[in-house]
């Protein structure tokens, strides 16, 4: 009876998987092309913060200074990098003139080393409309263009984009579509477009908002010390009365985040607690969903190969096998929907039998981020130390 149990509850909960990422997709906001005559379009100010980054800035600036936009400006904060980054965005900014380049200033305490660089960075633009884009980027020429019309078409003061990830190395392919496959449940109804509803977030590799809104919130003072400044930066926005809304952001750019394993697991160790509200029980819930949803079916499917007696004795094998193609068929549809945000991970490929080995790795980086934060350990991100408490609030040495 147990095992007839297990077997129907997990089915459930892969169907509610499918359903809810259904759902996500179904009610997430579209980038239109844009129809705004040139002699229309703001002002606008690209803000890009780098520390760090000297396999990917170039390949960043390069795309925003070839954008297709009549007016706008891209200001580097160079923050104090320890590598050659400095001297790639020297290089670029002299071959440009709309890249404006600006000595990051020292670090401050209390302070996230992206927000003091933001905050450091901003008063040096220019634009109507502020946007906000790591170095990691790289923007399709239509990426401007497309991007203000869409928050003029809905009319919104802030608005963010989800971007298409870009997983080339063999630790990206298995970690991150466990990782953020599952974050799309998180909001699957998309209610952050509903100004009644209380959640809000913003995806932070491209956030693009008005510059009277990011003065009125405070900017980027207003969350100084949030390990997740961009969901608390979309948090404040709304929470101050302002409209937030978030997109697909596929037609605008791509992001290449991390390149190996010691990078994921350093960039996620520092977010991932704070992802789940720094709460065991949500820690023991992910891992429960994770499990449920990543490695059961498969070890279903090996037991009823390898082993149909174990079931046999309480279920009718026509049913078990019923259920596992349920399963699997919920699973295959979670993947489909989600696989085209995977820059370099086709729907059904080999990765698709490695989920297991994802989700195990994924709790691992849960439990070890929750270990950081509720002890205080300091986690090493681009040659600085943070720790982190349940409040999110980072600390730097």
């Amino acid at each position: 009876m147990l095992l007839a149990a297990f077997l129907i509850l997990n089915t459930i909960l892969l169907l509610a998987l499918a359903v809810l990422t259904t759902s996500f997709f179904a009610t997430f906001r579209k980038v239109p092309k844009c129809a705004i005559p040139n002699s229309q379009l703001p002002r606008i100010s690209v803000i890009v913060p780098v520390r760090n980054e000297e396999g990917k800035v170039a390949r960043c600036l390069e795309s925003l200074a070839k954008q297709d936009y009549p007016d706008f400006e891209i200001v580097v904060i160079d923050d104090h990098s320890t590598d050659s980054s400095g001297r790639i965005i020297a290089e670029i900014a002299a071959r440009y003139p709309k890249i404006t380049v600006i000595e990051g200033r020292e670090s401050r305490p209390g302070w996230l080393g992206k927000c003091n660089a933001l905050d450091h960075g901003t008063p040096h633009a220019k634009g109507e409309w502020l946007v906000f884009s790591d170095a990691d980027t790289y923007h399709h020429p239509n990426s401007l263009r497309d991007a203000v019309g869409a928050a003029i078409t809905y009319q919104v003061d802030m608005i963010s984009f989800m971007p298409v990830q870009e997983l080339y190395s063999f630790t990206e392919r298995i970690v991150m579509p466990t990782l953020l496959g599952s974050f799309l449940i998180g909001d699957p109804s998309n209610s952050i477009n509903d100004p009644k509803s209380a959640r809000s977030y913003a995806y932070g590799q491209y956030i693009m908002v008005k510059r009277t809104t990011y003065d009125a919130i405070g900017g980027h003072a207003s969350v100084k010390d949030q390990i997740l400044d961009d969901i608390s930066i979309g948090r404040v926005t709304k929470e101050r009365g302002y409209s937030v809304t978030a997109c697909d952001g596929r037609p605008l750019y791509t992001v290449r985040m991390y390149t190996n394993f010691s990078e994921l697991w350093s960039g996620w160790t520092k977010n991932a607690y704070a992802i789940i509200n720094c709460n065991i029980v949500n820690l023991i819930g992910i891992a429960i969903l994770l499990t449920l949803w990543f490695v059961a079916p498969f070890a279903t499917l090996t037991t009823a190969a390898f082993n149909p007696q174990l079931f046999s004795s309480a279920i009718p094998m026509p049913a078990v096998w019923l259920f596992i193609v349920i399963q699997f068929v919920s699973l295959i549809h979670w993947y489909a929907l989600s696989t085209p945000f995977y820059k370099g991970l086709e729907p059904l490929c080999l990765y698709f039998f490695l989920l297991p080995l994802g989700a195990l790795s994924v709790i691992a980086l849960y439990i070890n981020s929750a270990l950081c934060f509720l002890t205080g350990k300091q986690v090493k991100w681009k040659d600085r130390e943070y720790s982190v408490d349940s409040s999110q609030r980072v600390s730097t040495k």
